[in-house]
């Protein structure tokens, strides 16, 4: 179970105070905010790639840093090498993570074969945000983070990603995802998050 604890986040002004929730497994949680309110820096807070003004963050009973096999997060696009390949992030993060699933049939998933081999640089958007997606795939950990994962995508690759989302629900995933639209993962979330006047609430849908 992935535990937070009086987490608190204080940047150039106060993100949100004081949460304290436990996310279960089998379960997705949408985040929903409007741009600037904490959501990125949510996730970023659960990673520690930021300070936390106070807090905690547990998997298991054990340090989020102790955990690193167990958690997946890629926060954008703009963190790929431009210079690298897709299939050398896939190696990469199958690697790090210790993971049994087959590269191929992510690539089969997303209709990557065309341009996996290519540096990132030659990839449209869409080519990179449906690479990036694949990562969370290969991970096979058992928490994903999901940062405004619909970004760029067709509507074809909505349509797979909102699969995808089930079909890891089904294998015992925890998944938190962010959108600045409620309506756009209100039908797959079990339940919401909303960060407004410096606080997180949850609810069930």
């Amino acid at each position: 179970m992935l535990k937070i604890k009086n987490l608190s986040i204080n940047l150039r002004q106060p993100l949100f105070y004081d949460f304290t929730y436990n996310f279960l497994p089998s379960s997705i949680y949408g985040l929903i905010a409007t741009n600037g309110k904490g959501k990125t820096s949510f996730f970023r807070a659960i990673m520690n790639l930021i300070p936390k003004e106070s807090g905690s963050v547990c998997i298991n009973e054990k340090d989020i840093s102790a955990s690193k096999q167990s958690i997946f997060y890629f926060e954008s696009s703009n963190w790929f090498d431009l210079n690298v390949s897709g299939l050398d992030y896939l190696k990469l993060i199958k690697q790090e993570w210790n993971s049994s699933k087959d590269i191929q049939s992510m690539i089969d998933y997303w209709d990557m074969s065309d341009y996996i081999r290519l540096p990132i640089r030659k990839y449209s958007l869409g080519m990179k945000q449906k690479l990036l997606l694949s990562l969370y795939q290969i991970s096979n950990a058992d928490y994903l983070l999901f940062d405004e994962p619909t970004n760029a995508l067709d509507e074809g690759a909505r349509k797979k990603f909102f699969s995808l989302i089930n079909q890891l629900r089904e294998e015992e995933k925890t998944i938190i995802l962010s959108s600045h639209y409620k309506e756009d993962i209100l039908n797959i979330c079990d339940f919401l998050l909303t960060i407004d006047n410096v606080r997180i609430e949850a609810m069930k849908v």
